[in-house]
């Protein structure tokens, strides 16, 4: 039995979102924001982040930003995070006031890299700062990338969580699966970017066109909340008589659907439809009953329908899931609270005027430390009072029966190469 969410708490449909700006950070942002441009039903509000000026310099988008002047010069972040980071925070200013005025802004990016990775939970947070409501759509590296870059991009996935109003998180890996073997590289990651491409005009169109049925910010959130929430996409549009049925079909052969097999998954599904006022009722039942074969005993879907007066006969089906792996956090929960630099102060080596024996005044404990040329100490972490085992006697984190504090390569039985 398909319960399908209630859109009651809404007395009348509530007024479209008029300012929406999709941001794309790094190359694979670009990537998706060069397929975007132009492209009808897509957001006219593009704007290019990079650390690198030819990169930007040759976005299409109508908005172009270049941060790290300073650090990283102009030549991107050569794969490095701590200076996709720092370029970001060098150009705190400039990302918040590009954000602001934005109701909902639209990061796309691919973690992993340097800039990607460092620098959109900075931008997602000056964004959530502007006062705009902030919704990811990230791709996380290919297996073959290596397991440290996996780990990078699980590490910003989860910093960008807390800025976050929902993340939109794909796997690389099954995006290409619709791609040939023999396809050349460009090919495959760009099947990557179309899809980040179909996932941000797909929630522009929810959140800004005229709802029939309207499809709230909070359900989005309920769904996608969360750093380990993976999600599971699909697409198509049709025309003609039989539209309802090919929308569906198309929709269905994508690779983070795998035939709608994923759909039994998730607790939680979203269908969404946009068209013209040729869009009828007997439509809507035809979408829903084909997809119902596809859905869990138990899952809970939410329908939406935007009015588009541009679809000209088109009907748009939006399948949006979502998982959570289980997985915790690999970053400490506190802020990370990045504002403008203020000025360096001088570290004393000593107790403060008024502080007992024992008590640090709200500093680190001292450890052995080195000067600098301007004569300041900087303490180094004092590794020998490290506490072991803290974890010992923790329960495991089980799910189907297998404890996921193991490593996903030793629990599969996967021979490193």
């Amino acid at each position: 039995m398909i319960t399908v969410g209630s859109n009651e708490r809404f007395s009348t449909p509530p007024a479209a979102v008029s300012s929406i700006k999709v941001v794309g950070l790094g190359n694979a942002g670009l990537a998706v924001l060069a397929r975007l441009a132009g492209e009808q039903g897509a957001p006219a509000d593009l704007v290019a982040v990079h650390t690198d000026a030819k990169a930007v310099a040759a976005s299409p988008a109508a908005r172009k930003m270049q941060i790290g002047h300073g650090v990283a010069k102009g030549l991107g972040s050569g794969g490095d995070v701590a200076r996709g980071r720092a370029s970001a925070s060098e150009s705190l200013t400039d990302l918040r006031a590009e954000c602001k005025g934005a109701e909902v802004v639209l990061l796309c990016a691919g973690l992993g890299g340097g800039t990607g990775s460092g620098a959109a939970p900075v931008v997602a947070e000056q964004a959530k700062k502007s006062g705009a409501l902030v919704i990811a759509v990230v791709t996380l590296p290919f297996a073959a990338e290596g397991s440290r870059k996996r780990e990078l991009a699980e590490e910003s996935l989860a910093r960008l969580g807390r800025h976050c109003l929902a993340v939109l998180c794909f796997e690389n890996d099954r995006m290409i699966e619709v791609v040939r073997a023999e396809a050349p590289v460009a090919e495959a990651f760009g099947a990557a970017a179309g899809v980040l491409s179909l996932a941000a005009r797909a929630i522009a169109q929810m959140v800004g066109l005229p709802a029939v049925m309207p499809v709230g910010l909070d359900e989005l959130l309920e769904m996608f909340a969360g750093a380990d929430a993976r999600a599971h996409f699909g697409y198509g549009v049709a025309s003609g008589p039989d539209r309802a049925r090919l929308a569906v079909a198309e929709a269905l052969r994508s690779p983070l659907l795998e035939e709608g097999k994923l759909l039994s998954e998730p607790g939680r599904v979203l269908v969404h439809l946009t068209g013209d006022d040729s869009l009828t009722l007997s439509e809507l039942q035809s979408v829903l009953r084909r997809l119902s074969d596809h859905f869990g005993p138990a899952t809970l879907v939410h329908v939406g329908v935007a009015n588009d007066p541009a679809a000209d006969g088109n009907l748009g089906v939006t399948i949006l899931g979502c998982t959570h792996s289980g997985v915790p956090s690999l970053v400490a929960e506190e802020e990370d609270d990045l504002e403008l630099p203020a000025e360096p102060v001088a570290e004393v080596d000593g107790p403060a005027e008024g502080d007992k024996p024992g008590n640090s005044g709200g500093r680190r404990g001292k450890g052995k430390g080195k000067k600098n040329e301007a004569g300041q100490t900087q303490e180094e972490l004092p590794l020998d009072q490290a506490i072991r085992g803290r974890f010992k006697g923790l329960v495991p984190t089980m799910v189907d029966g297998q404890d996921l504090d193991i490593p996903t390569f030793i629990r599969m039985r996967i021979r490193l190469k």
